[in-house]
């Protein structure tokens, strides 16, 4: 879908969940039904994009719940780069801290709390392992002097593991991202395109209107000349002229 022109996302910004005019909501309705007529393309444009991008498939150990398959659709952009990844040593499996959306980390549950009189077991009521199998860090202790010996080993080869590892964890992590918005996208198109389920672009639409009609309803402000909104919360009856200038020197004093 195109963007809209210069000036249009000013008068739309806030005609969302605060008053806007008639006027407002005609231009933005005019401007939807426009770019409905691009929906079934800008579909098939998507889906070809995310066919050159690559779809990630990541498989877990049921067991542990850590990744034992980490890889992306073949031929793809994504294909590449983690091939090239493991070419020069990696792992994505091991290296990448990467979830899917269906597998969230979250922190486990602890031991329940003993309030018994002889309770020993300090871990007890507190839990810093993460459903990855990784810990929370912010608790642990570290060792200065071990520090310093293992910032030897990497000062000279700091290069080396920006340009082996990095760069291309980098691109692989911002392929996945391209994926995932990618795929948000062609599922909204594909729900707007669905005559079955009652949410295309003149459903919508429709359901608006229905709703501006209801009693009580003090969004819309009738007045389909005004499409800035800016006489939304004044009082006076501005076909008076009289009124508007007495308007204008208020808010100047």
């Amino acid at each position: 879908m195109r963007p809209p022109e210069k000036g249009v996302k000013e008068r739309w910004h806030s005609a969302s969940l605060v008053p806007f005019t008639t006027g407002q909501l005609q231009q933005l309705i005019d401007f939807s039904l426009i770019q409905e007529r691009d929906l079934a393309d800008r579909g098939r444009w998507l889906s070809a994009q995310l066919t050159r991008n690559g779809i990630f498939t990541t498989e877990y150990d049921p067991q542990t719940h850590l990744p034992k398959s980490f890889s992306a659709s073949d031929g793809s952009y994504a294909a590449k780069l983690l091939q090239a990844y493991r070419i020069l040593g990696g792992t994505p499996e091991n290296d990448f801290m990467l979830r899917s959306t269906d597998q969230p980390v979250f922190l486990t549950r602890g031991k329940n709390i003993d309030t018994s009189t002889t309770a020993t077991d300090p871990t007890a009521g507190y839990s810093d392992m993460l459903s990855n199998g990784r810990r929370v860090r912010g608790s642990q202790r570290f060792d200065r002097d071990v520090g310093v010996q293992v910032t030897k080993l990497k000062s000279w080869q700091l290069e080396a593991i920006k340009r082996k590892r990095e760069h291309l964890e980098f691109k692989i992590k911002r392929a996945l991202d391209y994926s995932d918005q990618l795929q948000r996208e062609i599922d909204v198109i594909d729900v707007l395109l669905d005559e079955t389920q009652g949410r295309q672009v003149r459903d919508v639409i429709r359901g608006i209107k229905l709703t501006s009609l209801r009693t009580g309803a003090h969004n819309i402000v009738e007045d389909l000349i005004d499409i800035f909104g800016l006489n939304i919360g004044r009082i006076q009856d501005f076909t008076n002229p009289a009124d508007f200038e007495e308007e204008k020197s208020e808010a100047l004093r």
